[in-house]
């Protein structure tokens, strides 16, 4: 038996071998010869049948090789180009497409809720973030005064028909649009540029047209170079003047507010940021669009801004963004230049005035917060500017009532050739440019158990003139119309708001405020104006 299986496996091993030991055919060589044929391997007996030697196989005509394996690609061949991505500026950051640095300056120039989180596609290394939201809002004032956004608009005196009849508003042209385009960074240079956009344009001249057919205007629309050495920003940005937009208090109200400084203008800016043991120092210098077209000159600004960056807390500005933000004081200067035509039906010389301002700016954490915990964040924001020739930078503002001479023997209002209320010329020919303070300060509290998505708010704001009502009434000749003049011209203005909102979801927001306007006249008359306003976001 033994023997038997022994034999047995013999004959396995060589028809095994006979099948697997002949190398493959080359399809360039002649098929192979048939060999004469081996004898079979001797088998002992054992008494039992032993296992038949497989029979010969008859020679088979040759045949034709099969065609040989394309060869591989070598494996230094270069990948295929990779398709569009759809992203979000926080998943980039995650896979370490972006830096902490792409990251940060993103989110500063969005400026929104959700911002990290905003559609981002990449495209051959390019970046093009889409962002925004479609809001609307419901606002009831108790006079007729103000339009959508009240801002600084004087208020209807009380016995006119306007000052005791109430308007009834709703909006959604604050509603934004706004695409960021970000090329990768190359040896420290970072380049990107941002175009957004709101539906408040021009209004129209029927009801129908301003709410239904609201017109797109240019909010921002910059490139930004940002090196080791500086930082260059061109184009249509936030005013570096009170360092806009870092200050604005959280409120329901649209901002530009009394009190605080609100202004996008085109310039070249130069900045400069330090850091150093937990401090961080922020120098810049801009050449804004003139105030005034015919002064030929631009506007100067320059600031400094420190910030504590260990020391955070819960900052919304506006309704729109809430983020962590660093406890932080700044300060920053303005000078302007205006040339005004001399009071003469045919002008042949200028006088030259010289305006600007400077502000204080500060955000503080009384109870701080981070990434952690939001538990009872408390903090408060505030901003004094003293400014000459600066009505411009407050919305709405305009003239406040104020009024020019005639032009000698007519009866035709002179012009400065500036925007109204920058400088006034009385029948002297006197020129004088109107002088503004103002000031604001905001709290906002964010209880506990919220993860800070429930913010609460108040908010004072003040503005007033030393010299209006004085200056401004130029056009007037007897003590009597002097005094009809200063009836019209705002002395000064105060704003309380309460208001609180919530965000339902991480990409929805709902706020409401309850506010007084109450603008004093030049003759002490004061109008007041109470406003209900509640707004929806949905972030994008």
């Amino acid at each position: 038996m033994i023997r038997r299986c022994i034999g047995t496996l013999v004959v396995l091993l060589v028809t095994s071998r006979g099948a697997t030991a002949q190398p493959a055919p080359d399809a360039a060589a002649p098929p192979p010869t048939p060999g004469p044929p081996q004898p079979s391997a001797p088998v002992a007996d054992t008494g039992a049948p032993s296992p038949s030697p497989p029979a010969a196989t008859p020679a088979s005509p040759p045949t034709a090789a099969p065609p040989a394996a394309p060869a591989a690609p070598p494996a230094t061949a270069p990948a295929a180009p990779r398709g569009p991505e759809w992203a979000s500026l926080r998943l980039l950051h995650d896979k370490g497409i972006i830096s902490d640095a792409e990251l940060s300056s993103a989110l500063k120039d969005i400026g929104i809720v959700g911002a990290g989180d905003a559609t981002t596609l990449v495209l051959a290394k390019l970046k093009t973030t889409i962002y925004g939201f479609a809001e609307t809002s419901f606002i009831h004032d108790s006079t007729q005064s103000c339009v959508e956004i009240c801002g600084t608009t004087q208020i209807q005196r009380p016995g006119t028909y306007r000052g005791n009849h109430g308007r009834t508003v709703f909006s959604p042209r604050s509603s934004r649009f706004g695409v960021r385009l970000a090329a990768p960074e190359h040896h420290g240079l970072r380049v990107s540029g941002l175009l957004e956009t709101d539906f408040s344009g021009p209004t129209s001249t029927t009801e129908q047209g301003t709410w239904s057919n609201a017109v797109l205007r240019v909010r921002h629309a910059y490139i930004k170079m940002e090196t080791p050495v500086v930082d260059i920003l061109v184009g249509q940005s936030w005013s570096l003047f009170g360092w806009q937009s870092i200050y604005l208090v959280a409120s329901a109200q649209p901002p530009g507010l009394p009190g605080q400084l609100f202004e996008r203008t085109s310039q070249v800016r130069l900045s400069k940021t330090l850091k150093t043991g937990g401090v961080t120092a922020e120098l810049a210098v801009a050449a804004n669009r003139p105030p005034q077209q015919d002064s030929s000159t631009p506007e100067g600004v320059a600031g400094l801004r420190v910030s504590i960056d260990r020391w955070t807390g819960q900052h919304t500005g506006y309704l729109a963004s809430t983020s962590l933000q660093p406890a932080s004081l700044a300060i920053s200067g303005d000078l302007r230049k205006f040339r005004i035509p001399e009071l003469s039906a045919n002008p042949h010389t200028g006088h030259v005035r010289v305006g600007g301002g400077v502000s204080f700016s500060a955000y503080l954490p009384i109870v701080p917060a981070t990434k952690q915990s939001k538990d009872n964040a408390l903090s408060v924001t505030g901003e004094l500017t003293i400014g000459t020739g600066t009505s411009d930078m407050y919305t709405s503002l305009g003239a406040a009532g104020t009024a020019n001479a005639n032009v000698p023997g007519t009866t035709t209002a002179a012009s400065t050739a500036t925007d109204p209320g920058l400088a006034v010329i009385d029948a002297t020919g006197h020129i004088e440019l109107v002088k503004w303070t103002s000031y604001i300060a905001g709290l906002e509290f964010y209880p506990a158990g919220t993860g800070g998505h429930l913010g609460l708010f108040a908010n004072y704001g003040h503005m007033e003139s030393p010299n209006a009502k004085h200056v401004g009434t130029a056009a007037a000749g007897t003590d009597a119309e002097k005094a009809a003049a200063q009836a019209k011209i705002r002395d000064h203005e105060e704003l309380y708001e309460l208001g609180v909102f919530v965000d339902p979801t991480p990409q929805t927001r709902v706020g409401t405020s309850g506010s007084l306007y109450d603008d004093t006249y030049g003759d002490g008359k004061v109008a007041k104006n109470y406003s209900l306003l509640m707004s929806g976001w949905l972030f994008f």
